[in-house]
């Protein structure tokens, strides 16, 4: 594992959970996203120098609460007890909604600059690991990390078919194929034995 980006984690502690207050200010009311692919609502009231690398930890903050939800779901009501972390879904039901879709709407709709965001992923990848980690070990050993990982570097909502790529090679530009292949990447030099079956 390489020196995780001391930029991008001191963003992280310091600066993101008051950005979080502000682009949800109710925080006992966690949900975002239910017009986000037409507005990103609520993403205008962070700062412009934030913008990249708030989408990048806001995306894998609700990437860990999803793939919780997702994956292990007799843990899930004890880490949303201690996370709280911000939901991404729509509707009355509170459907969850794909995660890629925080990292491609901004890009799409000109709030942040694709390059801003994908500079950023491979650092915000490893720091989300490390942060899944440390947050297994301290608070939550219910969760064993590399299972954890294991099952969202295989997730259809993560996982991107190296078949896709093949048939539209601009898909190794977006976000969103660098935030899979980054996670997947640190996971794998992490944890060698993980099979990710990439490409299938």
């Amino acid at each position: 594992m390489h020196v995780i980006d001391p930029v991008i984690r001191a963003y992280y502690h310091n600066e993101f959970p008051r950005d979080l207050r502000r682009f949800i200010p109710q925080l006992d009311l966690p949900y975002f996203g239910h017009s986000w692919q037409s507005d990103c609502g609520g993403l205008v009231k962070i700062a412009p120098e934030h913008r990249a690398k708030f989408l990048v930890c806001l995306y894998f903050t609700v990437l860990m609460d999803q793939g919780v939800y997702s994956h292990f779901q007799a843990l899930y009501a004890s880490f949303e007890r201690l996370t709280r972390y911000p939901k991404f879904c729509h509707g009355l039901g509170q459907f969850q909604k794909n995660p890629r879709q925080i990292l491609d709407s901004p890009v799409t709709l000109g709030l942040v600059s694709q390059d801003a965001v994908s500079q950023l992923i491979p650092a915000g990848m490893e720091l989300f690991v490390s942060e899944v980690i440390d947050f297994c070990q301290r608070h939550f050993p219910e969760l064993q990390p590399e299972v954890f990982f294991d099952k969202l570097v295989h997730d259809p909502d993560v996982q991107i078919p190296l078949l896709l790529v093949m048939s539209d090679p601009t898909l190794k530009e977006t976000p969103v194929w660098k935030a899979y292949e980054s996670l997947r990447a640190t996971v794998v030099e992490k944890w060698p034995d993980i099979e990710t079956n990439f490409g299938k």
